[in-house]
């Protein structure tokens, strides 16, 4: 067999065994890492200084580490439910100055226009709520028509932020208070280039029968500087007549 370099990461295809859905377009791959260890346990031996080893197993592990997040693959990996392409209402929270001269008015337009159920709220820099009001503001007070908050002019130049709730498509995540970690058949699938030939690439694709997720799954940390994400496989029992892990590479 040729001496292989990889210099991609390779993609990944995830069939959960379940409702044999499909996850296919997992966003902008960083790295794939499988492994594999063996298990062992030891006894101890009185005359040695060495203590006596066994082998008792194997387990093996993917690392998946992605520079894009998937919303779905996220849900589905977590066994919640994912609807798409519907009307829902999404919550905006943006931090306002009220202007310092009239009019006393900050547009949210750009936000989209706030719903009047449930209400939407203001509060100021010291986390205090203002009180809505269908028209004419007082100090402490404001109306909204449409996108347009109004404040009174005692509230001229105050930092305010705003909660409200706008309606559109959008897809929703929904996970159940009670639900069985998925199981899921993963490919990974991708090129390497020959060690004394760069030029020279093959295929090759390994298939692992049954995996599931384990330890923590995080979405990306929501910060200044972009960050991706990571999920972790980990390999299981195999169904009866298949092996835990097919590794098939191009001749």
């Amino acid at each position: 067999m040729a001496k292989l370099i990889y210099k991609k990461a390779g993609n990944i295809e995830l069939i959960r065994r379940s409702d044999s859905a499909r996850f296919l377009s997992v966003g902008v791959v960083e790295s794939i890492e499988p492994s594999i260890s063996r298990k062992s346990s030891t006894l101890p031996d009185g005359n040695s200084d060495w203590d006596m080893e066994f082998s008792n197993g194997m387990e093996g592990q993917v690392v998946v580490n992605l520079s894009t997040f998937q919303p779905k693959l996220y849900a589905g990996l977590a066994g919640a439910t994912y609807t798409e392409n519907s009307s829902y209402a999404i919550r905006h929270i943006t931090t306002q100055g009220v202007p310092a001269a009239s009019p006393f008015t900050v547009d949210v337009s750009s936000e989209g226009t706030p719903l009047a159920d449930p209400v939407p709220v203001v509060h100021d820099a010291a986390d205090s709520p203002y009180v809505k009001v269908s028209a004419s503001p007082a100090a402490g007070q404001f109306a909204v028509s449409g996108s347009v908050f109004t404040f009174s002019s005692a509230n001229a130049n105050e930092e305010v932020t705003l909660a409200f709730d706008v309606t559109t498509t959008a897809d929703k995540m929904e996970l159940p208070s009670e639900s069985n970690r998925p199981v899921f058949e993963m490919i990974i699938a991708g090129r390497a280039v020959l060690a004394d030939d760069e030029g020279t690439s093959k295929a090759d694709a390994m298939v692992f029968d049954s995996v599931a997720v384990s330890g923590d799954l995080k979405p990306p940390t929501r910060k200044k500087e972009p960050v991706g994400w990571n999920f972790t496989m980990k390999i299981l029992k195999p169904r009866a007549g298949r092996k835990p892990v097919d590794y098939r590479v191009e001749r």
